[in-house]
């Protein structure tokens, strides 16, 4: 019995990791956008500023990951707190 609810804590684990790695990488290739024609509207400059598409997308993915890391780490020590009950 208590090696089945190991199997579950580890699987769900798993599957955590997986789905964060998989956001993560998602996001990391968003970054590409820059360099193809689908992304063209990246390198102009967003109202009078000096500010690009390109610029503001890359501060906003620094702060998407730092916030990522958060809830992974949250939900990861969340899930430890949980398990070590009995």
């Amino acid at each position: 019995m208590e090696d089945e609810k190991l199997r579950a804590a580890i699987s769900r684990k798993t599957r955590l990791r997986l789905a964060f790695t998989v956001v993560t990488l998602v996001l990391y290739f968003a970054f590409t956008l820059n360099y193809l024609p689908l992304g063209y509207s990246l390198s102009q400059r967003i109202g009078d500023s000096w500010i690009t598409g390109s610029l503001a997308m890359f501060v906003l993915l620094i702060i998407t990951f730092i916030v990522l890391e958060f809830v992974f780490l949250f939900v990861d020590t969340e899930d430890d707190s949980g398990a070590g009950g009995s």
